[in-house]
């Protein structure tokens, strides 16, 4: 719009067309509107056949109009004044130019008439040269009006004064683009502005937020230990702000995408439930989670935008809440076409909202009532960009407050739906009953709801007895009111599975047997979860639960190509005593049996070269003595008919990535011969130290194993332990992977360019893989994204999204570094060679050149990996000291000098 001036886009057609048809209704007169170049832009008013059926209709005299137009209106614009003409059929014609900023954006035409009786031989040379029936043509043109001269120089004159005003509207209309054009450009500059500075703020932060980690681990006096708490405390904080900052730019700039993908809403609920948990902290609130079990059980939308509304929400409820609830409720719409709509709502008994104030709270950058949320932190944005993301989706956000006595925030969200089975069933048949023992009234409420909605009978007990009067089949008790004589009444009644719910961090030690311990919040989900696993948790008849054995004749191969993934396999697998074996291809697991005999194989599904599905034919056709050894397929892409399509194809089961400790030993137990199971030397020893399920004081074990390691930034250590088993096995494991970030994010970015889907799907797929298994939640949703796009060879997301996914990785580098620098020092041990030497100078230059200090950290690292000799080893020190202080042109006088010994 800045350079090209269209006359439609300054006026609208219509009022052009009824401007037109005033004309020629008033002056009897034949009129037109025409672009710049004489192309009409209207429909003819008051057009003769002449013209209109018969020298218009021919593409030639179409042509010749057109030209006649456009000459006549720019002679009107020197002028400055209108312009008679003969067109080039002979009838005369005036014209008028319509400007905008001094150029001619379109024409304003009359005419269509003679001054005198029509030369017959010149518009039989016309017809002929237009191709037109000469007969016709010359009937035509007598029926054409003979005006006085006077009366065309009153009408040309009409015309002219009409376009003038036209030419106003215009040039009015062009000021309004070019103001708007003025302002999208700052809100441009100013997005990037942001962006960018929100990058370079966040590499600082990121290492003052790493030094904090390292100075934490020393022992240090009371005071600097508060106050390098603090900074790392404040780091964090500023960390979000800045992230929200780039989240708002990306959204106002038109650079954020939403990227649909299949997922479970109930795993994404899961997730919020968990961080806001960790927020509330100590804080007197009570965090209630009202969730529908109807929800379909998987989703097609964007996961990670649909998590992010509702931290944004969670997080806003939680800040301004000193004590009472906050209540996250979730439900889906009857699923119609393949479609349902998510409502959400999140409840709080905060600080409130004045009515005046709640117009000014979607805007950007504003915080209401400043002076009394002064020591409440944020930017303000949270609310705006949950806005923005939810118009992007198609969904709607509201609020209704009372000032001083809370607010509630609703949204709804549009989704396909992939699999419409509720995400929670229980069948009450035969019926159970349950008993509560609640002191907490919100818990009560909502566990009363969640019963009933599931059909279950139950008795409100007083909390002051110490039995029910009839014994139940559940009995779910309030920490607070569980006394000795409620353990005692527990245990004479081994029939009933007592639950007992606590806070997050409170930590219980009894010696019950059928106690279930759970942690707040309590819902539906892990209500139906606890309902349906009485029997796996308590079976007598099976010596208590699946991890009572080992197995150490048994001959185990782990086939994959990914490091990180048999670290974590065989570290789960080692409590059992099984002699492993694992390999990182398709060709070396074939290579190992045919020379061993494995009970089990434990295959990758997605791996270069052969996959795991092409090795197991391989294995099925070519080694019959491996015919009735189960392949068991490892697999993150657990969906709806997955364990069908690898028994189709000669596997046995298979095993979802990231891989569990309980559904991984289940699966050895289920597979492997009965003779080569040892019940008499499993972890029954450890269940007698404490009486309680093996499988709470396994989780409570690693959840207190993870308090003393520290918080890594962007990394949910505690469900990562979790799943793995123990804090020994999740540092083995993200030592592995921190190895390899650089050489797997070169990987990625090479397929991405040399378009190599199928290996590129491969690496991403592996990515998304080893993320989640430490814990790095975001970074593997966002592989996942990209291996989806690779599988679908959509080339334009993944150009477009390949560099925002190495960026998020390769920050893990740094992230990382604290924990392992040491111990890399120690274990150099190689060498250095002059071909890598080479290779190290010309990547250190190379980020000298663009002032990239994180991959000059990352090469100076790699660097101090290799042996030097003694006349360069000074050279890597002094590189070292100015990597430190981002001296780049030291940087480079050190490495000329050092090239030259080399």
């Amino acid at each position: 719009m800045e350079n090209e001036l269209h006359l439609t886009d300054l006026i609208d057609v219509e009022m052009l067309q009824r401007i037109q048809d005033a004309f020629s209704d008033m002056t009897g007169i034949a009129s037109v509107t025409t672009d710049a170049d004489g192309v009409a832009v209207t429909k003819g008013s008051h057009f003769s056949d002449f013209c209109m059926k018969y020298t218009r209709s021919s593409p030639l005299g179409c042509q010749r109009c057109e030209l006649c137009d456009k000459n006549g209106a720019e002679l009107a614009l020197k002028k400055g004044a209108s312009s008679t003409y003969f067109c080039h059929a002979g009838l005369v014609d005036f014209a008028a130019p319509i400007i905008a900023d001094g150029r001619m954006v379109g024409c304003f035409i009359g005419g269509q008439v003679l001054t005198e009786p029509p030369d017959i031989s010149k518009i039989m040379q016309v017809a002929d040269e237009l191709g037109v029936d000469p007969a016709s043509y010359i009937q035509a043109v007598m029926k054409v009006n003979i005006v006085e001269k006077s009366q065309i120089d009153k009408a040309a004159s009409f015309l002219y004064t009409i376009a003038n005003g036209l030419s106003n509207i215009a040039y009015h209309k062009y000021q309004l683009f070019q103001a708007n054009i003025e302002i999208e450009k700052a809100n441009r500059m100013k997005s990037d502005f942001l962006a960018n500075m929100s990058h370079e703020i966040r590499t600082p932060m990121n290492a003052v937020i790493g030094m904090a980690e390292m100075a934490l681990r020393e022992d240090l006096p009371p005071a600097a230990r508060d106050y390098i708490t603090q900074i790392k405390a404040s780091g964090k904080t500023l960390l979000t702000i800045i992230n929200d900052i780039l989240d708002f730019s990306k959204i106002e700039s038109g650079k954020m995408n939403i990227i649909p993908v299949e997922y479970e809403p109930m795993s994404t609920i899961h997730d919020v439930a968990n961080i806001i948990t960790t927020r509330i902290g100590s804080k007197n609130v009570e965090l209630i989670l009202d969730i529908a079990p109807d929800i379909p059980y998987k989703l097609f939308g964007d996961s990670i935008r649909f998590k992010q509304i509702l931290l944004n929400l969670a997080n806003n409820a939680v800040k301004f809440t000193k004590h009472g609830r906050v209540l996250l409720k979730i439900y889906a719409d009857p699923v119609e076409n393949g479609e349902t709509v998510l409502h959400a709502s999140i409840e709080d008994t905060g600080i409130g909202i004045k009515k005046e104030q709640i117009g000014r709270l979607f805007r950007s950058f504003e915080q209401l009532d400043s002076k009394r949320n002064r020591n409440i932190e944020g930017t303000g944005l949270g609310l705006a960009i949950s806005k923005l993301l939810l118009t992007l989706m198609h969904g709607t956000i509201s609020v209704e407050s009372e000032y001083g006595i809370g607010s509630t925030f609703s949204f709804t969200l549009p989704q396909k739906v992939l699999d419409d089975r509720p995400s929670g069933v229980f069948n009450n048949d035969p019926p159970v009953h349950a008993a509560l023992f609640i002191k907490n009234s919100l818990v009560q409420e909502q566990l009363q709801k969640d019963l009933d909605r599931l059909h279950i009978a139950y008795d409100n007990c007083t909390v002051t007895g110490t039995e029910p009067d009839n014994t139940p089949d559940y009995l779910f008790i309030d920490y607070a009111v569980f006394s000795s004589a409620m353990q005692d009444y527990i245990q004479v009644h081994p029939e009933l599975t007592a639950v007992l719910i606590t806070d997050f961090y409170t930590s219980v030690s009894c010696n019950l047997k059928n106690l279930r311990i759970v942690k707040k919040p309590l819902y539906s989900l892990n209500l139906i979860s606890i309902l349906k696993n009485k029997d796996l948790h308590f079976d007598e008849e099976d010596d208590a639960d699946h991890f009572e054995f080992t197995a150490p004749d048994a001959q185990i191969l782990i086939v994959d190509d990914n490091a990180i993934n048999l670290t974590v396999t065989e570290g789960l697998l080692k409590p059992l005593g099984m002699q492993i074996d694992t390999c990182l291809s398709g060709k070396e697991a074939i290579e190992k049996i045919s020379s061993q005999m494995y009970d089990i194989i434990f295959m990758d599904h997605m791996m270069p070269e052969l996959d795991g599905v092409e090795t197991t034919h391989i294995i099925r056709r070519f080694h019959p003595e491996y015919d009735d050894v189960p392949i068991i397929a490892l697999t993150a892409n657990a969906i709806d008919g997955t364990k069908e399509m690898f028994l189709k194809e000669g596997m046995n089961d298979f095993v979802p990535k990231p891989i569990e400790l309980q559904f991984l030993t289940a699966k050895i137990k289920h597979w492997l011969p009965a003779e080569k199971i040892d019940r008499q030397h499993g972890m029954s020893a450890s269940r007698n130290t404490t009486g309680t399920d093996n499988t709470v004081t396994a989780t409570n074990a690693a959840a207190d194993n993870t308090q003393a390691l520290p918080a890594i930034e962007g990394l949910d250590t505690k469900a990562a332990i979790q799943l793995l088993g123990s804090p020994q096995l999740y540092m083995t494991v993200l030592k592995d992977y921190y190895r390899v970030i650089k050489q797997k994010a070169e990987l990625i970015k090479k397929y991405e360019q040399q378009e190599d889907w199928h290996a590129y799907t491969i690496e991403t797929h592996a990515l998304k893989s080893a993320s989640r298994q430490i814990g790095a939640t975001d970074l593997a949703e966002s592989a996942s994204c990209l291996e989806l796009a690779g599988s679908r060879q959509d080339a334009a997301l993944i150009h477009e999204q390949t560099a925002s996914l190495l960026h998020d990785y390769l920050q893990y580098q740094s992230i990382l570094q604290p924990y392992f620098q040491k111990e890399e020092k120690i274990s150099a041990q190689e060498t250095i060679t002059a071909p890598v030497l080479e290779k190290l100078f010309y990547a250190m230059y190379d980020a000298i050149d663009n002032l990239d200090s994180d991959t000059m950290e990352s090469t100076l690292e790699e660097m101090t990996h290799f042996i030097y000799p003694d006349n360069q080893l000074e050279f890597l020190n002094q590189l070292k000291t100015a990597v430190s202080d981002i001296d780049v042109e030291q940087c480079t006088k050190i490495l000329d000098a050092w090239k030259s010994v080399v």
